[in-house]
């Protein structure tokens, strides 16, 4: 009988080696998946660093336009009024939005304190106050309240008596909306 229990010992202890050699493999294979992962979310949050500070720097580039009151700035009286202003959506990486899409709003365009104020309507509700500088023949112009979701702002060019054209850009944390604008102004 002390051969059988010697030779059953032998395979009780080989079987249970066997068992400790399956659970060491698959705690590799975990631990190697938790490593991978790991770096991925790493890599992950270098991107989102990087894409924090370039829209942080964004930001402060509308705010500097918005801020700085340019004492050189020109006051051209052939752009104060209203205006019809369409435009058509040519570059975007928002959801809901797509190339082609077109809206048209009203615009009325004032100065006061080197300050251009543009206040955007669509039909009689106002939807928009964007401020701004007029230098050069371009009117730069931002949102009067930008928030951290979405930085708007506009460039137009004025290219002759009762026209100008330009671009709008909306810039959010993930995505980017670009409007080509063409501004007609209403006698």
């Amino acid at each position: 009988m002390k051969p059988i229990s010697i030779l059953l010992f032998i395979m009780i202890v080989f079987l249970q080696s066997c068992g400790l050699n399956e659970r060491e493999k698959k705690l590799k294979l975990q631990q190697e998946e938790i490593t991978k992962k790991e770096q991925e979310l790493m890599a992950w949050e270098q991107q989102l660093k990087a894409r924090e500070q370039e829209l942080e720097n964004e930001k402060v580039s509308f705010d500097s336009v918005k801020n700085h009151l340019d004492s050189g700035a020109v006051y051209n009286p052939a752009i104060m009024g209203k205006w019809n202003v369409r435009m058509s959506c040519t570059e975007t990486s928002c959801d809901g939005s797509a190339i082609g899409d077109t809206k048209t709003e009203q615009w009325h365009i004032s100065y006061k304190q080197n300050t251009f104020t543009v206040r955007a309507y669509s039909g009689p509700v106002l939807i928009r106050v964007y401020v701004g500088t007029y230098k050069n023949n371009t009117l730069k112009i931002v949102d009067e309240k930008p928030n951290a979701d979405a930085l708007i702002g506009a460039t137009l060019n004025f290219i002759t008596e009762g026209r100008m054209d330009g671009i709008r850009e909306i810039r959010q944390k993930s995505c980017k909306i670009v409007y080509v604008l063409n501004a007609r102004k209403l006698k």
